[in-house]
């Protein structure tokens, strides 16, 4: 087909059957739809929420029993509120934090600071209180008074 009057034959008036449609699919927007916004636009601004609903009309709503919301059941004001209950810091954490910083004017503050730092983190696994950070920083700064009391020990007796 290569020959006079074929296809590839430059001087020939064949023409395809049919023409291939337009590559511009998919369309920008679907037809019946506003044009796309231009790049850099940050679309509709849209109107502010509208108010919540009131109470139905008619009276009809949630039963409301006396005492609390559900029969047998205390209300809130009966359980406190709502929420996590609150937590109690560690009386003896605190006691061992304040007496180790007395450690610092005699050495048998920071031995106090020390047990009563021990004996407050044992409690606060036991009762699941705050305080944990207070006695182990009870401990921390009653052993360090110590070492330096019994550096300043090891260096007066020279």
């Amino acid at each position: 087909m290569t020959g006079p009057g074929g296809r590839d034959d430059p001087t020939s008036s064949w023409q395809p059957p049919w023409e291939p449609p337009a590559l511009d699919y998919p369309p920008d927007s679907p037809p019946g739809y506003p044009p796309g916004y231009p790049p850099g636009y940050g679309g509709p601004a849209y109107p502010p929420m509208p108010a919540p609903y009131g109470a139905p009309p008619g009276g009809y709503g949630p039963p409301s029993y006396p005492g609390g919301y559900y029969p047998g059941y205390p209300g809130p004001d009966y359980l406190g509120g709502y929420g996590a209950p609150q937590s109690e810091t560690n009386t003896m954490a605190v006691v061992s934090l304040v007496s180790s910083l007395v450690g610092v004017l005699c050495c048998v503050g920071s031995i106090v600071g020390i047990v009563l730092g021990v004996i407050a983190l044992n409690e606060i696994k036991r009762t699941r209180q705050d305080g944990y950070g207070l006695a182990i920083a009870g401990i921390v700064v009653g052993i360090a008074t110590m070492v330096v009391y019994f550096v300043i020990i090891m260096f007066s007796a020279r």
